[in-house]
This record gives structure tokens, sequence and C-alpha cells, in this order.
């Protein structure tokens, strides 16, 4: 039977390429997802951005109750904007009002996924690599230290839309050793529509830290979640010794 071991319930914002595929490349035999999007618009001018993101929360908990029909062992909203627009605490209004239409379901979304994701590295002080146009990269940055986790560094690239999926990886290893501090514990990139997956290793290996991306983050905590605990090889030392 297909997903034997799990079934992931992933919540994929309408304009993303890059989570599906991420996904289905690295779970485990006997893990299945089962995906289904939800709507999300700001391709135009910043205050269309920003009020696309803000508007995109309100279809989840209609969303979740969809995916939820699939029974899955956990469910996930993905898409880091969306998910830390609000601020401290955001992310976790977001999950309260997906477990009001899912029942007992473990739910999650990215931007709690990173979090965990660095303190289950022990990273207390981070750099940041986005994509974002600044009034979204600002919004990340004030999440993540509302979660009592100081940001050393940051930049953006003042990206939007379907601009994003197109940041080549050479861009991102570059960004991602240009915010990088000695002080930093972990560096994170930013955005579950960066191609993340094939880089993360040789960036690793570049910085000498660990480097959390939001598919992987959010990938690797529905995992733990469901309940299954196998080390993978070859993304990053959060899947490979967490």
């Amino acid at each position: 039977m297909y997903g034997w071991r799990a079934r992931l319930g992933v919540l994929v914002p309408s304009g993303n390429i890059v989570t599906e595929p991420e996904f289905n490349r690295v779970v485990p035999e006997g893990v299945t997802c089962h995906y289904h999007r939800f709507a999300f618009t700001g391709d135009g001018r910043d205050q269309d951005v920003m009020g696309g993101v803000r508007a995109a929360a309100e279809n989840i908990a209609g969303a979740a109750a969809m995916v939820g029909a699939a029974r899955p062992s956990v469910i996930a909203m993905t898409g880091t904007a969306v998910t830390f627009i609000g601020g401290g605490g955001y992310d976790l209004k977001l999950i309260e009002e997906m477990r009001r239409r899912t029942g007992d379901i473990p739910v999650t979304t990215t931007s709690t996924s990173v979090i965990d994701a660095f303190h289950r590295l022990g990273a207390a002080r981070v750099s940041v690599a986005m994509p974002y146009i600044e009034e979204v990269a600002r919004a990340l940055i004030r999440f993540i230290e509302d979660n009592g986790i100081p940001v050393l560094k940051y930049q953006w690239l003042d990206k939007r839309g379907f601009e994003i999926s197109e940041v080549s990886g050479e861009t991102l290893r570059r960004l991602a050793a240009e915010v990088d501090t000695p002080e930093s514990e972990a560096v994170l990139i930013s955005c579950t529509s960066l191609h993340t997956f094939e880089i993360i290793e040789d960036i690793e290996r570049e910085l000498k830290k660990p480097v959390v991306t939001s598919n992987q983050a959010t990938l690797w905590n529905m995992l733990r979640l469901a309940g299954i605990e196998d080390k993978i090889e070859g993304y990053g030392r959060l899947f490979s010794r967490y």
C-alpha cells in the first residue's frame, strides 16, 4: 500500500513549482506526499506582494480540511512568507486555525519548522539569505528575532513571484557566503520557491556550518512529526544527523 509508513499532507502556494519535486526526491520508501494548492498572488508592486501574502492565509483552513481527507499522518502549510508575515506567533495562529478543521492530525508550517530546525541544531545566532522584496525580508527578520534568535547578518534579492523560482544555485551560494559571519551558527536560505536541495551540502562544506532551507526544514519536521526517524544523506546536517 502506498504510504504504509506515513502520508504527508502538504499545502502548497498556487505558483510554487519547487516544493513538490524537492519533497518527492527525498521522502524515504513507504512515505508518500499528498499535495493541495491554495491561492496565492503577489506578482505586482510591493503592496500587492504584501497583500497577496496576507490574503493567502485566508484559504488555509479550508485547504487543510481538503488534504485532511486523505488521512495524512501530518499536515504542513508551506510557503515561508505566508507563515511569518504577521510576526512572532503568527505561525501558531495558522496552526490553530488548521487544527480546528483537521481534528487531531499534527499540523505545522514552514516558518515553525525553520525555528524548530534552529533549536534542534543548537543555532542560537543565525544569518539569513532571502530572495524577497525588502518589506517581506524585514518581516522575516522580525519573525526570527521574535522567536528569540538574533539575526547577525542578512541580505535580500528584491525578487517576487515567479522570479524567485528562477534564481540560480550559484546566486544562492554566493548570497549565503555573503551573509555568513564567524559568529553565526547556521545560515538560513529562506523561501520554498527556491531550488536548494542540490546545493545544501556544498554550502555547508564551504561555510563549515549547518545550512537550513525552507523546503528542507519543512520536510524534516513533517517526517519527524510523523514518527519517521530515518537519517537521510545528501541534504544537509539537519537530515543526516537529526
